[in-house]
């Protein structure tokens, strides 16, 4: 029997680690994992998926179904999701999740995506329990930033620094001016329901501040990783010091095709030999002008680079491909708002060459725990690339210098803390519950 002392903790998720793979997942999955384990909360997973896509997860009659083979993890299914307001129109859907709610009345609901959710849910869950305390992590840019989440204008190949109403028709000019307002005015209704936000980095939390959302509200905790070195591992690098490699997805923001560039144009300033690897997956989601910039970089290229290219990888194993390289980049060209790659390299004390973008500002120090360069500049990556091959001194004192990142028991302690202060707040100050 639970005891009364224990809180509530529901934790609402895009996509499940068995549905698919991701970092927005791993992080929701691992925190709702630690309340679970731990005395003082009773945990329940949450996860929205495309029903369309992964029908075997969604039975007829039901969209709310239990993952086989766990204990309070499940999956709701989504059919008609608009993907410009974050909205699932769907009133049945609705029902099964009032009465989801009712059944399990968490004390607090920690939200980690609006996609396949709905931001509808928000409104729902203050409906249904008006005294529950919502937290909010934010992943990616999706509020402000109806491109991917990305901030990144793939007109201009740059940053986006503004992301307002009419800098926003440039990228859809099929939409209007009025239609961004709108959108934006629809996610700020949404969020002031939400009594607290986190945030993985100070720059993802800037960027929000500046959008609308309270500082008050708003704390930076990095995502907690869970390690997988061996006790008495000693890090070692090849003989050549010439194994680049490339962790993520083959998007177009990632900085492949940036990459493969500054390879080509190290590998013909030097007779030495020149080895990337890329370990990434979702190929057939890039554009095709960012495969022909990929091609482009590789056609005719010196016989002494070699490109290989390993797939898609998960966690389980990403610390042996790790030490299958020497040196792991970071060429994203959009403001990366953690950068989990980044925990993982350093968890195999990998130097790492980033670009300085978004939260990768804030985590790579040059020259300490890393190198960096300007994002999408392809002679500064090169030049690093130049200097990092046969450099044995370079890459022993980086990779002396690499520190473990925050520990998921840290970073759950984090959570824990935050989600018992706002109860605390609740109860101390009833009217604050009833605010939202």
């Amino acid at each position: 029997m639970t005891s009364p002392s224990k809180l509530k903790y529901l934790t609402v998720a895009l996509y499940h680690p068995r549905v698919m793979k991701g970092g927005a997942q791993y992080v929701a999955k691992d925190l709702h994992d630690m309340a679970d384990a731990g005395d003082d909360f009773e945990a329940v997973l949450l996860a929205g998926i495309d029903g369309r896509m992964f029908p075997q997860y969604v039975k007829v009659g039901s969209v709310i179904t239990a993952l086989p083979e766990t204990q309070n993890e499940y999956i709701l299914g989504g059919f008609k999701f608009d993907d410009f307001y974050h909205v699932v129109h769907d009133p049945r859907r609705n029902k099964m999740l009032a009465r989801f709610l009712e059944d399990h009345r968490p004390d607090v609901i920690h939200i980690h995506h609006s996609l396949w959710v709905g931001l509808e849910f928000i409104e729902l869950c203050r409906k249904v329990l008006p005294d529950v305390k919502i937290i909010y992590t934010l992943h990616e840019y999706l509020a402000m930033c109806y491109s991917q989440g990305q901030l990144f204008r793939y007109h201009e190949r740059a940053i986006c620094h503004q992301a307002a109403p009419d800098q926003c028709v440039k990228c859809f000019p099929g939409r209007s001016v009025e239609e961004f307002m709108l959108r934006k005015r629809f996610f700020q209704r949404a969020f002031e329901k939400v009594d607290h936000f986190i945030s993985p980095s100070a720059y993802l939390a800037e960027r929000f501040i500046e959008w609308g959302i309270p500082r008050a509200k708003m704390s930076v905790i990095p995502n907690g990783h869970r390690t997988s070195r061996p006790a008495g591992w000693t890090p070692a690098h090849s003989e050549d010091l010439n194994i680049f490699g490339y962790f993520g997805q083959f998007v177009d923001a990632k900085g492949i095709d940036v990459l493969l560039q500054a390879a080509r144009t190290a590998a013909e300033a030097t007779d030495k030999p020149v080895e990337v690897k890329i370990f990434g997956g979702n190929k057939s989601h890039a554009s095709p002008d960012y495969l022909a910039r990929i091609d482009k970089a590789l056609a005719d290229a010196p016989a002494n680079l070699r490109v290989s290219e390993m797939g898609a990888y998960s966690r389980e194993n990403v610390f042996d491909l790790m030490n299958s390289v020497d040196w792991v980049v970071v060429p994203s060209v959009w403001p990366e708002t953690f950068g989990l790659v980044v925990s993982e390299a350093w968890e195999a004390r990998r130097p790492i060459l980033a670009s300085r973008a978004g939260g990768l500002i804030e985590r790579i120090e040059d020259r300490k725990n890393g190198l960096s360069f300007a994002p999408g500049s392809v002679s500064g990556l090169a030049q690093l690339m130049t200097e990092c091959i046969g450099n044995a001194p370079l890459w022993d004192t980086i990779s002396a210098q690499v520190e473990d990142e925050i520990s998921l028991d840290l970073a759950w302690s984090r959570h824990a803390e935050l989600a018992k202060s706002l109860m605390m707040s609740a109860h101390a100050h009833p009217q604050i519950a009833l605010a939202g």
